[in-house]
């Protein structure tokens, strides 16, 4: 059986590459230094030859991939996550053309928010609004594509040992959520972790709620009322615990709802 990887990708291999002393030691947070470097195509095959002498040393997200791998490198596909600042970006170019060149069928990364290059950019308002929109649909994704891959007849593992920790958290949910295996591992630790699996399952009404809306067709307006009168406390706790997706107008007041791919996946489960 074929195995398909998803990996949150962090800056362990930059922050390595710091303490080793070949480059100045820099906040990862500098994102007009790391710009620069990452446009130094003298400095991306430094890091790269780093990466290649010791991948499990020098990387914490491939301390764990290449510690749980199995069979042939071709049995294997990876989707890596990184975030869109320039520091991560060096770090999922570097782990994209290692693992490309060992072999593993690499799928094009998802870049979720920073925080950091949003709030340099733009506000500290708008990057905590992006952050927090960018962890919702990361989760919603990494659903779907974690289902797509197991309907497909896959193995899907989880690695979210990299990232800033609400990016890992993230991936841990989702791997948690599609009942997929959620492997992490930290510096001080000897070995890999299985995380127990953790899981919201509603129940009565909630299920009666996610049953009306299982035909993906969002409710507003007068159906969306009438289903707020009906399952008000429903909806507040699948919302809280994203089952079900609200959108609200200028005035905050809800006006439309629909099931997420979570939503469907416990009822899925559920048959």
């Amino acid at each position: 059986m074929n195995t398909f990887y998803i990996i949150n990708v962090g800056v362990s291999m930059i922050t390595n590459y710091m303490n080793s002393g070949k480059i100045e030691k820099k906040p990862v947070s500098d994102n007009e230094f790391w710009k620069e470097k990452l446009e130094d195509r003298k400095f991306l095959e430094e890091i790269y030859e780093f990466l290649k002498e010791d991948p499990k040393r020098n990387s914490a997200e491939m301390n764990s991939f290449l510690r749980i791998a199995e069979g042939k490198p071709e049995e294997n596909e990876i989707y890596l996550i990184g975030t869109k600042t320039p520091v991560n970006e060096i770090c999922v170019r570097t782990l994209e053309r290692f693992l490309k060149e060992t072999g593993y069928l690499i799928y094009t990364p998802k870049e979720v928010s920073g925080y950091f290059w949003e709030a340099e950019a733009y506000s500290k308002e708008y990057a905590e609004e992006e952050f927090v929109k960018d962890i919702s649909l990361l989760i919603d994704r990494l659903i779907y594509v974690a289902k797509k891959k197991k309907d497909a007849g896959y193995r899907v593992i989880f690695i979210p040992t990299g990232g800033l920790k609400a990016h890992v958290i993230a991936c841990a949910i989702a791997g948690f959520l599609t009942g997929s295996p959620v492997y992490y591992i930290h510096e001080e630790f000897n070995d890999i972790v299985k995380l127990p699996d953790l899981f919201y399952l509603p129940k009565g009404r909630e299920i009666d709620l996610l049953r009306e809306l299982s035909d993906k067709k969002p409710r507003s307006r007068g159906d969306f009322k009438k289903l707020q009168e009906k399952y008000e406390n429903e909806i507040e706790r699948l919302e809280m615990y994203g089952l079900v997706e609200l959108e609200y107008g200028d005035d905050m007041k809800p006006y439309r709802i629909r099931i997420t791919n979570k939503g469907l996946l416990f009822l899925e489960n559920l048959r």
